[in-house]
């Protein structure tokens, strides 16, 4: 091969690592894996298990009840979520979503994981259901210590050639960005990172003490 020819490969491989450009409405692609790429035990994976004495449970890092989601462009569409602790054996979150505080659909199981950090925050996924697979938030905040409280919620272009499903169904999407290992996760978090955030999702309040929903 020539140099030449060498260059252009070399070119077309680095291109093609990333992210296609902003589009019109695919700045939030639903990112979903065949398989759950975190699963619990790992260190960076919450909620974990802990046992104090005769004591035991699990230790989360957020605040658990009601979020706010407040978007960059004023869209109000599943602004909020719920986070509710599963129990003290199994150690994962119930997460439910709806437009309003009365109306969240059927809950899903999740987990945070920590991803790392880049320009100075830390970076997190929430990753969603376990069959078939999981979908995923990015998300970012600062560097802190105790509950958090706030997120910032990232954008989800999704990288060239990873989109599947085809022409919608009516109104109903088809069409999902497929990440399936934990590096692509990764560099697409970072990548994202570095683009304004679609919105702020906040911690508002505890459910109430006798809702048993």
């Amino acid at each position: 091969m020539t140099l030449k020819l060498a260059l252009v490969a070399a070119l077309f491989m680095i291109l093609s690592a990333v992210p296609a450009p902003a589009r019109a409405g695919e700045a939030a692609d639903l990112i979903h894996s065949d398989a759950p790429l975190w699963t619990p035990g790992n260190d960076k994976v919450w909620p974990r298990h802990f046992t104090d004495g005769d004591s035991f449970g699990c230790v989360h890092p957020i605040k658990l009840g009601l979020w706010r989601y407040d978007a960059a462009d004023g869209d109000f569409d599943d602004a909020w979520r719920r986070f509710d602790n599963y129990g003290v054996f199994h150690c994962w979150m119930n997460v439910s979503e709806g437009p309003d505080l009365k109306s969240f659909e059927t809950s899903r199981p999740g987990f945070l994981v920590q991803l790392g950090s880049a320009g100075g925050n830390e970076l997190w996924v929430l990753q969603l259901g376990a069959r078939p697979g999981s979908d995923y938030l990015l998300l970012a905040r600062p560097p802190g210590t105790g509950a958090i409280d706030r997120f910032d919620v990232l954008q989800r272009q999704c990288p060239k050639g990873r989109l599947r499903g085809g022409p919608s169904l009516d109104i109903l999407l088809t069409r999902y960005c497929a990440i399936n290992s934990r590096g692509e996760m990764l560099a697409l978090a970072r990548w994202m990172a570095k683009l304004p955030a679609l919105g702020v999702m906040t911690f508002e309040s505890e459910p109430p003490k006798d809702d048993e929903d």
